[in-house]
């Protein structure tokens, strides 16, 4: 089976199926590859309320909406922080994902349900992929990487694999809870933060580590701090470490999990994933592949340069923890934060007023 396209998009997550949406829309020809569509993937399923305004998502995928979030410093201060005006939506990450794929074929995409094997050539590229039990042969003049932290595009290019953190989940039924969690202490979260949200059906309780032999003992250390008694289906799984280094290489460009694109200190990556999808699939639409990282750069390099940096400081030891929680005991510190995580502000002066709060720390 041979076939034609534009644009060949690799992985059909948040950031293939909105590039796949938003190519199609610009009346690019695309096809959507994706391995498997009942896949789904570890998550918190956590989407600002913002983003559904944004990229125009049916609400009907929203299971539940978390208007407030509770924080717990390594020594046990609690906080509880009130949204205002926008809330964080619980998603189902299976339904989530399949609602963008079915918004890019409604679109114009071609779906097409395969796994990408190796690129033959380059000039145009050509791609093997096995689409069932068939052999596929795809050519495009554009390849849009978005195949995850795994990615086998990252790999048949020989691109270093991108350095990575082990998260571990457990789905646990019949608990209840209103508010979205975040604990922290080097116990059981190590350079990171252990949560507890709300789902359809109970709740989602995880941690996050370097080390994947210790993950396990990381997250029953927290279900002991956090009281958390029942058990449930337990998954790992691994996330990027942003670096900033992977855009495109010619015409192939790298999208979400795949290049790294993850905000540091919160590890929230659905949002932007979505948007690294938006940015490619414009600079395809303009023909001029490099403007693809002039635009990312330009909304969102600060950003994660500063929250990288204050991953860096925050969270390297329970003292420093112990700051975190408590700035944000501070109004102006929450309005900050709310601007910055949930409403997706694009202002300089969003920005800005973060690093006034916070530049303290840094220098």
């Amino acid at each position: 089976m041979k076939l034609r396209t534009k644009v060949l998009v690799v992985g059909g997550g948040p950031a293939g199926a909105t590039a796949a949406r938003f190519l199609a829309e610009g009346g690019v020809d695309v096809i959507l590859l994706e391995r498997d569509s009942s896949f789904v993937k570890p998550c918190g399923g956590g989407v600002p309320s913002s983003a559904f305004d944004e990229f125009s998502i049916p609400k009907s995928v929203v299971k539940k909406e978390v208007k407030s979030i509770k924080i717990v410093s390594p020594m046990g201060e609690r906080l509880d922080i009130e949204f205002k005006g926008v809330y964080l939506a619980i998603v189902e990450r299976g339904e989530f994902d399949n609602a963008l794929r079915e918004m890019a074929e409604k679109s114009g995409a071609r779906l097409i349900e395969g796994e990408f094997v190796r690129f033959i050539d380059d000039k145009p590229y050509k791609v093997e992929a096995n689409v069932g039990e068939v052999k596929a042969e795809i050519v495009s003049e554009y390849v849009i990487a978005a195949d995850g932290v795994n990615s086998r595009v990252r790999t048949a290019l020989s691109i270093k694999p991108t350095c990575t953190l082990f998260t571990i989940s457990e789905r646990i039924k019949g608990v209840k809870t209103g508010v979205c969690e975040f604990w922290f202490g080097s116990s059981h979260a190590p350079c990171f933060y252990s949560w507890v949200f709300p789902k359809s059906d109970g709740i989602s309780a995880g941690t996050g580590g370097s080390e994947p032999k210790e993950i396990r003992t990381l997250l029953e250390k927290f279900k002991e701090r956090s009281g958390i008694t029942s058990d449930g289906v337990v998954k790992i799984y691994r996330i990027p470490v942003w670096k900033g280094d992977l855009f495109n290489k010619g015409k192939i460009l790298f999208v979400g999990d795949c290049a790294g694109q993850v905000m540091p200190l919160s590890h929230e990556g659905i949002y932007y994933a979505m948007k690294s999808g938006e940015y490619a699939a414009r600079a395809i639409i303009e023909e001029k592949a490099d403007n693809y990282k002039r635009v990312w750069k330009a909304r969102f390099q600060k950003r994660f340069a500063l929250m990288d940096k204050l991953r860096d400081y925050f969270l390297k030891d329970d003292i420093s923890a112990e700051r975190l929680v408590a700035l944000h005991r501070r109004p102006e510190v929450q309005e900050a934060s709310m601007r910055l995580w949930l409403r997706k502000d694009s202002s300089k002066e969003g920005l800005l007023s973060y690093m006034r709060l916070f530049g303290k720390f840094l220098s």
